[in-house]
């Protein structure tokens, strides 16, 4: 599941504060303020529908779902509404795809194939991390990134016009600078780097063991070949063939 931009969500609760402040707002205006192109705002802004939507009722609405068969009366076992990029999801087997349920299947079982391909998704992940520091790297040092954001509402209007959410209450913006950021995600790369040298030294560990399991079964071979005189031929399993 792609990760939603944090700037994306920031420029829509700075929109709908606008709206509701001056009844009117300039998308230029607003794209400059927060150091984002102005095509890219008004995509997001026709893409995810900013403007108001038509009259509700608080509350949940005929026929909504979300907490069927919860008797507490919220969101059920396994719902995904709260999943931001999947990165600590539960997973539970049954609402997997048939993809991912290969996925599963397939999965490395000894445990230098484990080992192999973790070592492959970390070295993935880093290059995921370096790519992402060459972009912050490429920004202006003073340009200041929307990390998170905190927009809490009320209800606001009367009669009709009253609608869920139209008034912000409070509204907290948290900024980072690319080098806040590049920062970040050197102390993310460090612990790759940690979790590759581990992967790498029990990998090591598990060829040194089945390189002494091989050897330490050659030596019982021959003290039982010195024992009988029977020496098993290749194929033949627990079968022997004695040779005098």
């Amino acid at each position: 599941m792609a990760r939603r931009s944090d700037e994306r969500d920031a420029a829509r609760a700075e929109y709908i504060a606008r709206m509701e402040k001056d009844g009117e707002v300039n998308l230029r205006q607003l794209a400059d303020d927060l150091h984002l192109k102005y095509d890219t705002v008004r995509r997001w802004k026709a893409k995810d529908g900013w403007d108001p939507p038509a009259p509700r009722k608080p509350g949940g609405q005929p026929g909504n779902k979300n907490a069927v068969g919860n008797p507490g009366g919220g969101a059920p076992v396994g719902n995904e509404n709260a999943m931001k990029d999947g990165a600590y999801a539960t997973i539970f087997f049954d609402k997997l795809t048939p993809e991912e349920k290969q996925i599963v299947e397939n999965a490395p079982r000894n445990s230098t194939e484990l080992t192999s391909h973790e070592i492959g998704v970390l070295l993935l992940r880093e290059k995921y991390i370096l790519d992402k520091i060459k972009e912050y790297q490429a920004l202006p040092p003073d340009q200041m990134i929307t990390s998170s954001v905190m927009d809490m509402r009320v209800p606001g209007g009367r009669g009709k016009r009253k609608r869920d959410g139209a008034n912000q209450q409070i509204g907290m913006y948290q900024k980072e600078t690319p080098a806040q950021r590049i920062l970040q995600l050197q102390e993310a790369l460090n612990k790759i780097h940690g979790r590759i040298l581990s992967a790498a030294a029990q990998m090591q560990k598990n060829e040194m063991d089945k390189l002494h399991l091989e050897t330490e079964q050659q030596r019982l071979e021959l003290l039982r070949i010195r024992a009988t005189g029977e020496i098993g031929e290749p194929g033949d399993g627990d079968k022997d063939a004695v040779h005098e």
